[in-house]
């Protein structure tokens, strides 16, 4: 899975991020935070500015993610028939 790792490292630094960065967004490449930011375009612009094209994590520092829910997928619309 790609960024199997970031997000693996992320999950072991959540706690800490929570204290310090609550509701930022962490640049994260490798095992290595890079560093935080208040918006997530200035997370992404410097994650291209050090890694161009290579993958790297950009995650938002919250408790907990929120559900995303797809109500026609939920009903069963997407395979109805006409």
């Amino acid at each position: 899975m790609a960024l199997e790792k970031e997000l693996k490292y992320f999950e072991s630094i959540k706690s800490e991020l929570l204290k310090q960065h609550k509701d930022k967004f962490a640049l994260i490449k490798d095992e290595t935070l890079v560093g935080t930011f208040t918006k997530m375009e200035e997370a992404y612009e410097e994650g291209v500015k050090r890694y161009g094209t290579e993958p790297f994590l950009i995650k938002m520092v919250i408790e907990e993610e929120p559900v995303e829910s797809i109500p026609s997928l939920m009903s069963g619309a997407i395979n109805a028939h006409t």
